[in-house]
């Protein structure tokens, strides 16, 4: 049988060469392509564990701020660190709030008033460092800081990721207090200053100073009370109490017809 050379020629196939050309060419390619989507893919990764540790963290650093700002009272120890903040407010229902770390650092807690606690923080993250300082200000509020570490709870080391937030947090507005005003040291500090003075103080009961009280002025140095105004009694029955050198105490009074009267009572 006959053939045409030309027709074979056509119907040859790729040579060795050309093969081997074409194979490097698709690998390099392949591998080209493996290691985008290898780094796209951690990347992918990468990022969604960033942004889940920024979400909670910022979630719990507001929630810290806000309820701090709120509170009448930051009650912890002065200059001691701790694990627990804890913050006295104006409403009994969520007297005391306390923002706290779990002893196995799996997450952060709030607990208001008698309230089951509640997470701050998911599964998704484990507590790195949590920690809370208060500072006493004089002059000024209470100063708390607080030291914050969350990490992405996760095996796999592409996802691996820590954040941490620090801040300090003071009230910014006047506070209604729930339970007692004391200073953290005895006969040291005052109400008010000479330059920054209180205007009305209303008491129900008692008021024991130590020292001296000025009404409307400085107070004395040589007497214990100084007014610049009246002083009033708002009965008949009360008066000024005098005590006698032997001992007796008498209660300065009036009469109706102006005359002073005195009556033996009780010394106070």
């Amino acid at each position: 049988m006959w053939y045409d050379k030309k027709d074979m020629k056509n119907k040859e196939g790729f040579t060795l060469i050309e093969l081997l050309i074409y194979a490097a060419v698709f690998s390099v390619s392949a591998v080209f392509l493996v290691n985008i989507l290898t780094a796209v893919t951690e990347t992918q990764v990468r990022q969604t564990s960033i942004n889940e540790v920024n979400r909670q963290i910022s979630f719990v650093s507001d929630t810290i701020q806000r309820l701090a700002r709120q509170s009448s009272l930051i009650d912890n120890t002065p200059g001691q660190a701790t694990s627990t903040l804890m913050l006295r407010m104006a409403s009994s229902s969520v007297d005391p709030t306390l923002i706290y770390a779990d002893a196995s650092s799996t997450g952060i807690y709030l607990k208001q008033g008698t309230s089951t606690a509640v997470s701050l923080t998911n599964d998704k993250v484990t507590v790195g460092d949590f920690s809370v300082t208060k500072f006493e200000n004089s002059g000024g509020f209470s100063v708390v800081q607080v030291n914050l570490t969350l990490t992405y709870n996760t095996s796999d080391p592409r996802a691996e990721i820590s954040k941490s937030w620090q801040s300090a947090i003071t009230r910014v507005s006047a506070a209604t207090f729930d339970s007692s005003i004391l200073p953290n040291a005895d006969g040291t500090y005052d109400l008010g200053g000479t330059t920054a003075k209180w205007n009305n103080g209303y008491f129900a009961n008692n008021l024991q100073v130590s020292g001296s009280i000025g009404l409307g002025t400085t107070p004395p140095l040589s007497a214990k009370i100084k007014s610049t105004g009246d002083i009033s009694f708002s009965s008949s029955s009360s008066g000024l109490i005098l005590v006698a050198p032997n001992g007796t105490c008498y209660r300065l009074g009036i009469s109706n017809a102006a005359a002073f009267t005195t009556s033996t009572v009780t010394c106070p």
